[in-house]
């Protein structure tokens, strides 16, 4: 089977799930304005666009790290559970030719997800932040949010460079991107193993709320946060995608050393 067509039928069983889809969507349009309302902390005035979808305190914010707890886990292992379960067996594997090409289908399925994902609470974040405070990147003004935090002008003008409105969508996307694709190769890993997408939801949002607490260096959702300490030095952003990368590509070469070697007909 050729390459293109690999893809072409992977992301073909990835929009499968139709009703799922639409319940997402939903979900989405109504829990990311909640986390933004929570991010406001009251206050209109002050707050502006960035400051709703990503708080420098990093877990408030439509995409900080409350929503990998309440809405990217939940969708990527339902998404993923639903994929290995409809889409996996022997004769799943006879149609693709061999377990390396049926192996490659679900990982192109991952990376699709990824990428429908962040763009999804991207877009959603824009539309309504946009409805509730407006467009304006209150960022690079003293008296916004970051301004205000630092109380320094010297310090303050030495940092707007670094949250300019491309540097911070860029920013977003690529950490989101890679935090969801951990994720889910994360996911595929675990089903290898264990047969219900509830006990790897709740597993990986234990490893994420440990993550949260700080009483271990961070090593996983934590690392794709935006956080006041990403702006001050941008490098902590590309050191963190670096990372991000990594364990996906381990997690990629485990689980797909696991699916050689696994018994379909079982």
């Amino acid at each position: 089977m050729k390459p293109y067509k690999i893809i072409r039928i992977s992301i073909k069983e990835l929009f499968t799930f139709k009703k799922i889809w639409l319940a997402i969507i939903v979900y989405c349009f109504v829990v990311l304005p909640s986390l933004m309302l929570i991010a406001r902390n009251g206050a209109w005035s002050d707050r502006g666009i960035f400051d709703l979808i990503a708080d420098v305190g990093g877990a408030l914010g439509s995409t900080n790290h409350h929503m990998f707890y309440i809405v990217a886990i939940p969708i990527i292992v339902t998404i993923i559970t639903q994929l290995i379960e409809k889409h996996e067996g022997a004769l799943y594997v006879i149609t693709f030719g061999s377990r390396f090409r049926a192996w490659h289908s679900h990982v192109t399925s991952v990376v699709c997800l990824s990428f429908i994902l962040t763009f999804l609470i991207l877009t959603i974040s824009f539309l309504v932040g946009g409805l509730f405070v407006g467009m304006d990147n209150t960022w690079v003004h003293p008296s916004g949010t970051i301004g205000k935090l630092l109380n320094d002008r010297e310090e303050f003008q030495s940092l707007v460079a670094n949250v300019t409105t491309y540097k911070i969508v860029f920013s977003l996307f690529i950490t989101k991107f890679l935090g969801f694709l951990m994720i889910s190769f994360f996911a595929l890993f675990l089903k290898q193993f264990i047969k219900s997408g509830a006990l790897i939801m709740i597993i990986l949002i234990g490893l994420a709320g440990l993550d949260q607490t700080g009483a271990f260096i961070p090593i996983f959702t934590w690392r794709a946060t935006l956080s006041i300490n990403n702006w001050l030095d941008p490098i902590v952003t590309i050191y963190n995608s670096i990372y991000l990368l990594i364990v996906s590509l381990v997690l990629y070469a485990i689980t797909g050393w696991l699916y050689e070697r696994k018994d379909f007909l079982s």
